[in-house]
Formats: structure tokens, C-alpha cells, sequence
């Protein structure tokens, strides 16, 4: 893991330093906002997890996603911001104890989300609203017993708030970006012994704070030229279910590296819509 962090990191310092020593940012900026802006993630670092359903033992182990983003204007109302986020994630670890015995995670994940923004500065914006989440998928163990895999889900709806701040690097322009969500409300799966699935007590469950707690932090800097830009920065997500004495709990935590801007525009009129550089959205 420590070689692939290394790897990337390096290559997205090749990508930048001379981007950055020639960048030609005299594109002309307006108060007209983007109709759409698309970015593409990849993500890598560590993770742990336990799943007592399966498994007493905590696993460590290499974490990668691959995802994309998309945030754009909501139709007839310059203030609000929809944002979709669509994510695979993987992870594969061994138990912390003895570094043997494998558990893997597979992961869909989308979330919508709606957000409002105020200028406090110049360069300084924040954006707050609320987001909807859907997590899916699978974790296998392949420590023994006779439950090899269980089914996960969790569909949960709280607030998500951002604080994005422009600056600039030489002449590069920075768009530097914090993003919080935090559900309040939520349904989601888990399997109580779950032995071969013959047993679906509990299986479904609401939740809130007292039985569930998810949380997912996003820290970005995108390197921005002309239209498009170069993303660098750091993803966090923690995923934590109650359900009796079987707890499920999931960290991560990646570097990402990924490219942003007007990738992909649809609708109609968007000839008469003028892109600002990457997003950066008004």
C-alpha cells in the first residue's frame, strides 16, 4: 500500500509542477454559473472494519475506489446546487492480530445532494443543505466458519455542508474545498447470526445515533487550467451499524487523485450558457 501511495503521489506531482509553471489562466471569469461540472476520482489507502456477524476480529487492510462527481446549478433557482457523488469501493485486509485469515468489502455507493450557498468573501463560500445516501454490497470472510459473506445496506438522509475557498499558487488558481456529511435518519441491513442467511432476525432496522453513525469527510484542492483541473486531496468515510451484539464498523481513509471541470454537458440551451473555469461553480 505504502508503494502505490507513493507511486501516485508522484505522479501527480509529475502531472502538476509543470502545469504550474506554464499555466495560462487569462480565460475570461463571469457571475454566470456552470450548467454542469464532472470529475473523475481514484482513490487509494487503508482501511479496517469489523463485521461480528461474521467475524470477532478486526481487519486491516488496502482500501481503493474509483468514482465520480457531478455538481450543478438547480434549474430555476441560482442558489440551490444539486451534487451526485457515485462510488465503487474495495477494500482487502487480513486480522490485525495474527496478519492472517482475509475479508474483503465490496461497495456501491451514491449520494444526492442538495445545497444552498452563501459568499462570505471574495474567495470564500459555504454551501449547506442536506443528502441522501445509498451504501450496498458484500463482505466476505474467508476466515472459516460457515457464514462466508453477508449483505449490507444502508440508506440514510442528514446534512452535508462545504467550505470552498479560491486562492491562488503563482498564477495557478486553487480551489481548495471541505465537505462534511452527516446522517441523521436512516434504514439499513444487517444480519443478526446470518449463518448461510437462514436467519433474517432483525435483518432490517432504522436507525439514528444511538444504532447507527455514519460520517464522510472530503478534503480537495483542484489545480485549475482554463477549463478543467487536476484533483488532489483526501477522502475519509466511516460506516457504523448496531444491531444487537453484531456490530458492523468500516474506516477508511484515501488519497485521491482525479481530474475535474466541463467534462460533459447535456440539456437544452446550453449554447447560451457560459462555463466559468472547472466549476467553480459561481
Amino acid at each position: 500500500m505504502k508503494s502505490t501511495f507513493k507511486k501516485l503521489l508522484c505522479c501527480a506531482a509529475a502531472l502538476a509542477l509543470p502545469l504550474v509553471a506554464f499555466a495560462d489562466n487569462k480565460t475570461q471569469e463571469n457571475n454566470t454559473h456552470s450548467p454542469l461540472y464532472f470529475a473523475i476520482e481514484y482513490s487509494t489507502g487503508g482501511s479496517s472494519w469489523i463485521d461480528k456477524s461474521l467475524s470477532y476480529y478486526t481487519f486491516n487492510g488496502a482500501n481503493f475506489s474509483i468514482g465520480a462527481e457531478i455538481m450543478r446549478a438547480a434549474n430555476g433557482d441560482s442558489k440551490w446546487v444539486q451534487q451526485h457523488q457515485l462510488r465503487y469501493i474495495n477494500s482487502t485486509g487480513t486480522i490485525a492480530i495474527s496478519g492472517m485469515g482475509g475479508s474483503q468489502i465490496h461497495f456501491g455507493n451514491y449520494t444526492f445532494g442538495m445545497m444552498s450557498h452563501s459568499t462570505v468573501a471574495p474567495q470564500l463560500r459555504l454551501y449547506y443543505g442536506f443528502d441522501i445516501n445509498l451504501l450496498a454490497g458484500v463482505v466476505n470472510n474467508d476466515h472459516g466458519g460457515n457464514n462466508p459473506f453477508t449483505i449490507k445496506g444502508d440508506l440514510s438522509a442528514g446534512f452535508t455542508g462545504m467550505v470552498v475557498y479560491d486562492f491562488k499558487l503563482g498564477k495557478l488558481p486553487i480551489t481548495a474545498r471541505y465537505q462534511m456529511s452527516l446522517p441523521v435518519l436512516s434504514v439499513f441491513t444487517q444480519t443478526e447470526r446470518g449463518y448461510m442467511f437462514s436467519d433474517f432476525t432483525n435483518f432490517v432496522k432504522a436507525g439514528s445515533w444511538n444504532n447507527h453513525f455514519n460520517m464522510r469527510n472530503r478534503v480537495h484542492f483542484d489545480l485549475r487550467f482554463k477549463t478543467w483541473a487536476l484533483r488532489l486531496g483526501y477522502n475519509n468515510d466511516i460506516v457504523t451499524h448496531y444491531a444487537t451484539d453484531n456490530h458492523f464498523q468500516y474506516v477508511s481513509h484515501n488519497f485521491v487523485i482525479g481530474f475535474a471541470g466541463d467534462l460533459i454537458r447535456w440539456g437544452k440551451n446550453n449554447d447560451n450558457k457560459i462555463i466559468k473555469p472547472a466549476l467553480y461553480t459561481y
